[in-house]
């Protein structure tokens, strides 16, 4: 399950500090910006839909998590994605925030703190970050990592991160 709050954590940017509000999690994938790409993977999340998954990752994407002791972990991304598969319309729903990007050529890099809720609860929180690549004319995540914030304080996470 750790993929799962990455790619929860992980989600989806808006080049700045805008979150998708949930009418716009219903919109098809974006590939034309690396902002673009990762509101489309946390969409493909909200939506229940591993294909969308598909279009936003490469095929030999990776993913890692790095936890509150410091050990870095590789997470499944075929798990994660079996487990979107399985999700209801809006039952998972990231919100990314304070999102950034700084981009050179065709290489991209997303940074994009998040409050992950599943069925309405708040269940993880942290800062997610994906490096992206230009394929013809789609971007695409190559590489994420994440790292969560203590779940005690995700009810408050957002305000406290965006006072720093």
């Amino acid at each position: 399950m750790h993929l799962f709050a990455f790619f929860v954590a992980c989600a989806a940017f808006a080049g700045t500090s805008q979150a998708q509000a949930p009418d716009q999690m219903l919109d098809p994938a974006d590939l034309s910006s690396p902002e673009a790409a990762v509101y489309s993977l946390m969409r493909g999340m909200y939506q229940g839909r591993p294909d969308m998954i598909d279009q936003v990752m490469l095929d030999d994407a990776i993913f890692r998590r790095v936890t509150g002791d410091g050990q870095v972990r590789q997470d499944g991304l075929s798990g994660w994605r079996d487990w979107v598969g399985s999700l209801e319309v809006g039952a998972a729903h990231e919100e990314l925030f304070s999102v950034t990007s700084d981009q050179f050529g065709s290489m991209a890099t997303v940074w994009a703190p998040f409050v992950l809720t599943l069925n309405g609860e708040i269940v993880n929180c942290g800062v997610n970050t994906m490096t992206l690549a230009k394929v013809e004319s789609d971007w695409q995540i190559v590489f994420g990592m994440d790292t969560p914030a203590p779940r005690e304080t995700c009810p408050t996470f957002k305000a406290g991160y965006l006072e720093d």
